[in-house]
Order: structure tokens, then C-alpha cells, then sequence
């Protein structure tokens, strides 16, 4: 079948949601479909960008790109200059640092009045790309940035000639998103997100417990919800190409890759349990916290794709913290799955028994509380599985099984 797969995010940015998008994108392909892709063009001067973490490209037909707006390019974050170029260009470094200070502050007045993503300014402009939607079995949305949904609805609005499915892929949800949040405009925004729901013929949640709570919320569209895990993705992730790790005598490396703001995950509990452990522990990741790197901790900031692919090869045990309330799961969770070696999961939130419950199902991980204690108990366990020769990937946690699970429809 063809298939058109539509992000606002494009496969060159290094988020979270373009390694879900890879995972959803490799799967529908390896199952035989034929994928085409529509994303906003990518920009490399945006902070994000990053052109080795798109490795789909062998497995994509053909690429249609929506031009960026210029409200957008003027909102959105750009790379910062290298310091030869700071100092040699001290004038243009401080209208440079002012147009980041007006960037900063546009930015938290549309976030604070719209119910929409910044990106929903570049919905527009897919009118002019000139694409034959009538080929296509199935178009497929997938969020974040949930503005991506709003693509294929101008799609659907503006072209009467696509008789296929359409299928969205929730990342997270609207209303019950953690991180919005509750203010006057919770009324539209459950308005608007009930109004995409019924335009899409199957809508996927990337949790179980996600989908519960929206089957709640909006009851009269719960028989078309389901939900697909996230998944493995890279192929140096798989476990052909990576040797087994042995058991060792000396000092390990512990990893924990991915954000940590501290309104979404608490990774201080992690950060103290590594200042008095016998491991080196390497947290790497955007943050707003300024943690200093101190004894055998390391503190790294965000890193590009490549970089953090290396680090996590170079680690013993990786690290996943789940989110401090909320039903979502981290992505990274179900990314690690791939290497050989032990994964600890330090479990939080209000649906933490659930969220246990549900890990446990997978046989593959160690699970522990937040708290300094119960995570060096955990590496302890882990270090135990070092000498380990296999870890096996349930068939849940494939590319295949995640996108047939989103293209069955009922």
C-alpha cells in the first residue's frame, strides 16, 4: 500500500519525535508499504538540526517539504555562532543576542495565548505543495508537534479526491498533555482536540495508559483509539551489530541520555546516588537545571545524535527516568531496548504501580523508585546482568509490530 507519513518535523531535527518517527517510518516500510514523506523543510541554522540522525532515506519513495513562515523562522530557535566568530563580530553578536531576547520573549506570549504549537503558523503554507493525494491508502499524522495534525486536516479540507485512511499517531494527547498548562483556555483547547480526533479514522496513543485516560475524556471516540508502543529504531541500536557486553571488574559507566527539565523529570535523586557510587555516571541532555559535574558524575548538555549514539555504545547500563506525573512514557525507554545491556527504569508519577505493571509485562527492564536508595539497588542488579549473554527484544518492541499495530483498522 502508499502511504503518506506527515510531521512538522522534519527527519534532519534531533528530537525525541523525529527517533518516534524513524521507528514508524522503518517499520511501515520493512512490512512491505511503500512511504512517502510530507514534513516542514528542514532549516540548518535551527538549533535542532542535525543531518546524521536522518537515516531513512533509503527507505522513503519520495520527500515533499512545506516552506517555512517567516513569523516562524523569526520565532524559531537558531544555533548559536562559534567563538572565533563571537569575537570577531562583536557588534553583530549583540544585535544577534538581542534578537534572541525578542525571539524569547514573542515566543512565551504566543505560548501563553495560543492553544497551538508555534509551528501551526507554517500549517498555510502546504497548499502550494503540489502533491497527488488520491494515490494514497493511508496518511498517517504524527505528533509532537501536535500541529502536525492540523496539516492533514487543511489536506482533507482542500482535497475532496482522497478516498483513504487517515491515521493520527499521538505522541501526547492535548488536554491531558503534563506539560500544559490548566488555564482559560482549557475549554478550546478540549474543543479543538476533540475536533481533530473525529476527523481521523483510527487514533494511536504511544501508551496504555494514555489511551485509558483519553478514552475518558472523550468516550464517543474510544472505539477508534488503540495505542503502539514506541519501538528500536536505529540500526546500530539492533542486536546483530553490537558485541555483548561482559561482566567487569573495573569501573563501570553508567548513561542517562535524554531531557530533564525539572517540571517534567527529577533526575536529582540519579544525580546524588552517582556522587558516592563506585561507577562513573554520564547524564547527557537539555535541561534547565545547572547541575556541575563533581567526582565521578559528568554532566554533558545536549549532545548531537552521533555523539550520544557513541556515548551510549561506550556505557555499561543505561538510564531511563519516567516522568514525574502524567501517563506518558519516555521514548528512550523503548530506544535502549535494542542494545545489549541492562536498562533501569526509575519509575515516578501518580500512575507509577500502573506504569510498573505494564514494564513488567516486557521482561527487560530493572525497575526502581526515585529515590537515592532504591537506584544504587538497581545498578546493583544491573551490574549482576553484565555478564549476561543475551537480552532479547519482545516482538512489541519491533519497528514491524509497532506499525501494523497502527495501520489495523477495526
Amino acid at each position: 500500500m502508499k502511504i503518506l507519513f506527515v510531521s512538522m518535523v522534519s527527519f534532519e531535527n534531533n528530537t525525541s519525535a523525529t527517533i518516534q518517527n524513524k521507528g514508524i517510518i522503518k517499520g511501515l516500510s520493512s512490512i512491505g508499504h511503500e512511504v512517502d514523506i510530507l514534513t516542514l523543510r528542514p532549516d540548518p541554522n535551527s538549533f535542532s538540526f542535525d543531518d546524521s540522525i536522518n537515516d531513512i532515506k533509503d527507505v522513503i519513495k519520495d520527500a515533499y517539504y512545506i516552506d517555512i513562515d517567516k513569523k516562524y523562522s523569526a520565532l524559531m530557535s537558531k544555533k548559536s555562532m562559534s567563538m572565533t566568530q563571537i569575537e570577531n563580530t562583536a557588534k553583530v553578536n549583540i544585535l544577534k543576542l538581542i534578537k534572541k531576547n525578542v525571539r524569547k520573549f514573542l515566543k512565551k506570549i504566543y505560548e501563553h495565548t495560543s492553544i497551538f504549537d508555534a509551528q501551526k503558523i507554517n500549517v498555510k503554507g502546504v497548499s502550494n505543495v503540489n502533491i497527488d493525494y488520491s494515490k494514497y491508502d493511508f496518511i498517517i499524522s504524527a505528533s509532537d508537534p501536535k500541529s502536525s495534525h492540523l496539516i492533514v486536516e487543511k489536506i482533507i479540507k482542500e482535497n475532496k479526491l482522497f478516498k483513504g485512511k487517515y491515521i493520527q499517531y499521538w505522541g501526547d494527547p492535548m488536554y491531558n498533555d503534563i506539560t500544559r498548562e490548566s488555564d482559560w483556555r482549557d475549554v478550546l483547547v478540549k474543543h479543538k482536540e476533540k475536533r481533530l480526533l473525529s476527523l481521523a479514522d483510527k487514533i494511536v496513543y504511544a501508551s496504555p495508559l494514555t489511551l485509558k485516560i483519553q478514552k475518558k475524556t472523550y468516550p464517543e471516540l474510544a472505539y477508534k483509539m488503540d495505542y503502539a508502543n514506541q519501538v528500536y529504531i536505529n540500526e546500530s541500536y539492533e542486536q546483530k551489530g553490537l558485541e555483548k557486553v561482559e561482566r567487569v571488574s573495573s569501573r563501570i559507566t553508567v548513561g542517562y541520555f535524554g531531557a530533564y527539565d525539572s517540571s517534567v523529570r527529577n533526575i536529582v535523586p540519579l544525580y546524588n546516588a552517582g556522587k558516592t557510587a563506585d561507577f562513573n555516571l554520564n547524564i547527557c541532555g537539555a535541561t534547565d537545571l545547572s547541575l556541575p559535574s563533581i567526582n565521578n558524575v559528568y554532566i554533558h548538555g545536549m549532545l548531537s545524535y552521533q555523539q550520544a549514539v557513541k556515548m551510549e555504545k561506550e556505557s555499561n547500563i543505561l538510564i531511563c527516568i519516567c516522568n514525574k506525573r502524567g501517563t506518558q512514557i519516555p521514548g528512550k525507554l523503548y530506544y535502549s531496548t535494542g542494545y545489549q545491556k541492562p536498562i533501569v527504569v526509575i519509575l515516578d508519577s501518580e500512575y507509577k504501580e500502573e506504569l510498573k505493571e505494564y514494564l513488567q509485562s516486557f521482561k527487560r527492564f530493572i525497575l526502581c523508585e526515585n529515590e537515592e536508595g532504591s537506584i544504587k539497588e538497581a545498578i546493583e542488579k544491573a551490574k549482576n546482568q553484565l555478564a549476561k549473554r543475551d537480552f532479547p527484544i519482545s516482538k512489541n518492541l519491533t519497528p514491524e509490530f509497532m506499525a501494523q499495530k497502527i495501520l489495523d483498522i477495526n
